[in-house]
């Protein structure tokens, strides 16, 4: 685990105080609102010294290395921690070209990895004498983390490196991101408000709001709970499954996740893991699949439980091939329907009500 411990002064009307345990592999989403505190976060774990005058107490543990430890007055510079920073507006030098941008700073860490593989695995092996002024946004990302990757970090820091980016650049660079931890295998923390990019990277979230981390877990857990996750739409749910077949003239694509799902996406191949994100007041439940509807998601499911919403509604849990199904229904809807634990019933969404 990586220990992580900050409490400080950021200005007189906002303080960081934050603690958290996070896997020592995969990527860790810090997700918040704007001004929640992500970057200043960042910068403290990077130990970018703005940040560092008004600390009241740090600890910070990489590797069974003590980084900061604020108990101990210790306070590693930023170039000995062995993290790597790769920022929202990439920060090349506009007087280098691609291939001395790559190579900044990478003789002086004495790494042994090699550029032209990096180069070749991140496509930029045309582009090795363009300046940054001659770069798409996303060729610029590319060539920050390259560059990052050559230090040898054993941290992998990024604050929202694809909020910059038109949607076609950011579906082009996400691939690259999924891939850069399991490349050195190290771990990485990646900052984004944007729900798609953490159902597409996440291993593991920590929610932050207001200087504070309000949950931290298994996505797949929290979108149930956390509602600041899943931008206030109240408790929704994750299904993960495997792209099975794409029906181009009907413009949909069909998802096994033990049972078939439908839904409407873009840009999609055959045996693509994905993650589907579903807001539990779109579910409805039925004891038989309807005839001549419009909605073409109709799964068997097993009830679990039933909770009393915030909402004076029903949250009802239910399972699905070992996968949650979350549905938010009224009272009487559910003495009407008889629902209870151990019940099978079927669930119903639309394919249009879900984000991928």
């Amino acid at each position: 685990m990586i220990n992580i411990t900050y409490k400080t002064q950021i200005n007189k009307n906002f303080c960081l105080d934050v603690e958290m345990a996070l896997p020592d592999k995969g990527i860790t989403v810090l997700f918040g609102p704007s001004g929640s505190g992500k970057t200043c976060l960042l910068n403290l774990i990077a130990g970018l010294d703005r940040y560092n005058k008004n600390i009241i107490h740090s600890n910070f543990n990489l590797n069974d290395k003590v980084i900061d430890d604020s108990n101990n007055k210790i306070k590693l510079k930023p170039w000995l921690r062995k993290v790597a920073y790769v920022f929202q507006d990439n920060r090349l030098f506009p007087h280098m070209n691609t291939l001395k941008n790559i190579l900044f700073g990478f003789k002086r860490c004495n790494s042994n990895l090699s550029v032209d593989e990096l180069v070749k695995i991140f496509n930029l092996q045309d582009l090795l004498k363009h300046f940054p002024s001659e770069l798409s946004g996303g060729q610029k990302q590319r060539v920050s983390m390259v560059r990052a990757l050559l230090s040898q970090p054993e941290l992998l820091i990024l604050d929202e490196p694809l909020a910059a980016l038109d949607y076609q650049s950011k579906q082009s660079l996400l691939p690259y991101i999924d891939s850069v931890h399991k490349i050195l295998n190290i771990p990485m923390i990646y900052v984004s408000h944007d729900i798609k990019e953490v159902l597409r990277l996440a291993d593991y979230v920590v929610v932050m709001d207001k200087g504070k981390i309000i949950d931290q877990g298994d996505i797949a857990k929290l979108c149930i709970s956390q509602p600041l996750l899943t931008q206030q739409e109240g408790a929704s749910f994750i299904l993960e499954g495997k792209v099975s077949e794409i029906y181009e003239t009907d413009k949909l694509v069909q998802i096994d996740c033990k049972e078939k799902i439908l839904i409407t996406a873009e840009n999609m191949h055959v045996n693509q893991q994905v993650r589907l994100l579903i807001h539990a007041r779109d579910v409805s439940l039925c004891l038989t699949p309807p005839q001549d509807s419009s909605i073409l998601n109709c799964i068997p499911i097993v009830i679990n439980k039933l909770q009393s919403d915030n909402n004076s509604k029903l949250r009802v849990m239910a399972t699905m091939g070992g996968q949650t199904i979350v549905a938010l229904i009224s009272h009487r809807s559910a003495h009407q329907l008889q629902v209870e634990s151990g019940r099978e019933m079927f669930a119903q969404f639309k394919a249009t009500a879900m984000i991928k």
